[in-house]
């Protein structure tokens, strides 16, 4: 095997494939933030612009719903193994994209490490506490980020499915140099990936692991570098819709992985028809939902739960 160092790494420095790296166990229990506080006071991005105001509150509590129950199905079939819930605060309306506020890794020893993020709105760094105590109470090593730079957890970070390898958006909402630091603590390879969308701000707007050789993208959102660089690392590279991408946020689906087609299921928004073909393709079950009321805000299923171990 071609020798994979835990740094992070330039499209034009990947010497090695995803077969080189070691494999790793996926999380298994879903973890989600209650919406009650959920609204759009600011603009953040951009779909929030003109929305201020305008989310329909009963109806986005009724939407977390069906997704949170969607899981507990899931969870009676032993597609995961758990639905783990934490509170919503007052005056905090973003804490319900629950993918941002850190990112979650088993080391090689098994102990379990959660990296808080370093988010780039100043309003949004106050849910970190918040968060953290989650992961506290259930076992993990807190870590801290010594440098300055920013970081928005698996809203930016994304791992290979079943190989302990990274990939790191950057260039609207996490800083480039983050990873190098991150690679450390971590102890594996991340591939950076440049975005220029900002319709594509975090990674996980643009870019979803179906499996261990497939990938759903929206292309726009790279530099060709980047584009380059996921078309080495993937056998199958599906380009969609820029319309599925950016009006039915297709990328930010959800993709279960088991150990095998069977065992693995997806949820994405409702309307996505070329999206919701490939899927099908690769999992079991493929749930469509409606998080229209979070689309507002620039979030879908990804960004309303976080994988958990």
């Amino acid at each position: 095997m071609t020798p994979v160092f835990a740094k992070a790494y330039n499209p034009s420095e990947v010497h090695f494939m995803s077969d080189d790296c070691e494999n790793r166990n996926e999380p298994r229990k879903v973890l989600m933030c209650t919406p009650e506080h959920f609204s759009i006071i600011d603009v953040k991005n951009i779909y929030m612009q003109g929305q201020k105001g305008n989310v329909n509150v009963d109806r986005a509590n009724v939407q977390w719903d069906a997704i949170r129950n969607s899981y507990l199905a899931l969870k009676n079939q032993k597609i995961i193994d758990d639905v783990l819930v934490i509170d919503g605060i007052e005056g905090m309306e973003d804490m319900v994209f629950i993918a941002n506020q850190s990112f979650p890794w088993v080391m090689w020893n098994g102990e379990k490490i959660a990296i808080m993020s370093r988010m780039r709105h100043e309003n949004r760094q106050n849910e970190i506490p918040y968060v953290e105590d989650f992961y506290k109470d259930h076992g993990y090593k807190i870590v801290e980020l010594q440098s300055k730079y920013h970081f928005e957890g698996m809203g930016d970070m994304i791992a290979h499915p079943g190989k302990r390898l990274l990939y790191g958006g950057y260039g609207f909402r996490t800083d480039r140099a983050a990873y190098d630091e991150i690679a450390r603590i971590v102890d594996a390879p991340i591939i950076t990936l440049e975005l220029i969308s900002e319709h594509h701000y975090h990674l996980d707007t643009c870019f979803l692991p179906l499996n261990h050789s497939e990938v759903l993208i929206a292309p726009d959102a790279f530099t060709p570098e980047s584009l380059n660089i996921i078309r080495r690392m993937f056998e199958g590279v599906y380009e969609i819709p820029e319309e599925e991408a950016i009006e039915g946020f297709a990328c930010n689906a959800h993709m279960i992985y088991g150990q095998n087609k069977n065992s693995s299921a997806a949820l994405v928004q409702r309307g996505n028809p070329v999206s919701l073909n490939i899927l099908q393709q690769s999992a079991a079950q493929v749930l469509e939902i409606d998080t229209t009321e979070f689309i507002k805000s620039g979030g879908s299923v990804f960004c309303l739960k976080m994988m958990v171990y």
